[in-house]
């Protein structure tokens, strides 16, 4: 009997887990909806609660202050990027890697159309929240630090010239990326999603001589 107990106990746990889990997951979609639609300054907590169809207690149940709700929100933002970028597959030509890499940076969906607003309101946001702004300097380092990695990987496979400072080149390409990024969202022609892929295969293929469009 006490071991059925441990194993109900146990059900119970993993359930309420994964309850709180999923809660937060929709409160976390209806807060991009809002921001996105709203601007984060306009967002309230009643606001991300009617976009989730719950009542305003079921959230401050999970996220007590409008603060840790958008802290939440902008780590959420950052763990979608890094799972897009562990789902690139790492085959050679490292060109091509690095090329579907950024590529999971770029709005050119309707998702990432979305969670672009978001970021920019997150990113206005950290000039002055030391929480975010740390949040967003992590995630800047954990990017640049994988592209630094497939850069020396293509100078280790000869696809890229040893003479590159592969650091550099890592910082200047998250710039361009994120300059794409900001001119789709503000700027609109010639901005558009083929307009943007086109443009990071163009700037790789300059980085890597010249080469052959990665496919």
């Amino acid at each position: 009997m006490p071991e059925a107990a441990e194993r109900i106990s146990d059900t119970a746990f993993m359930t309420r887990h994964a309850d709180a889990d999923t809660r937060r997951a929709q409160i976390a979609d209806a807060l991009m909806s809002t921001v996105a639609e709203r601007g984060l300054a306009r967002t309230a907590l009643a606001d991300v609660a009617a976009t989730a169809g719950v009542s305003v207690g079921l959230v401050q149940r999970y996220f007590r202050t409008k603060g840790d709700l958008l802290g939440f929100g902008v780590e959420w933002i950052y763990d979608r990027a890094r799972e897009r970028v562990r789902e690139v597959e790492i085959t050679l030509p490292v060109r091509a890697v690095v090329v579907r890499m950024m590529e999971t940076f770029l709005p050119l969906d309707d998702e990432r159309e979305m969670e672009l607003k978001v970021w920019l309101n997150f990113l206005q946001a950290s000039l002055t929240d030391p929480g975010m702004a740390a949040t967003h300097q992590a995630a800047a380092r954990d990017l640049r630090d994988g592209l630094v990695e497939a850069l020396s990987g293509a100078q280790r496979a000869g696809e890229l010239a040893d003479d590159i400072d592969v650091a550099a080149e890592a910082t200047a390409l998250i710039a361009f990326v994120d300059g794409l990024s900001l001119h789709h969202a503000v700027t609109g022609e010639g901005y558009a999603a083929d307009d943007l892929r086109a443009a990071l295969v163009r700037y790789v293929d300059r980085l890597f001589d010249g080469g052959a469009a990665a496919r």
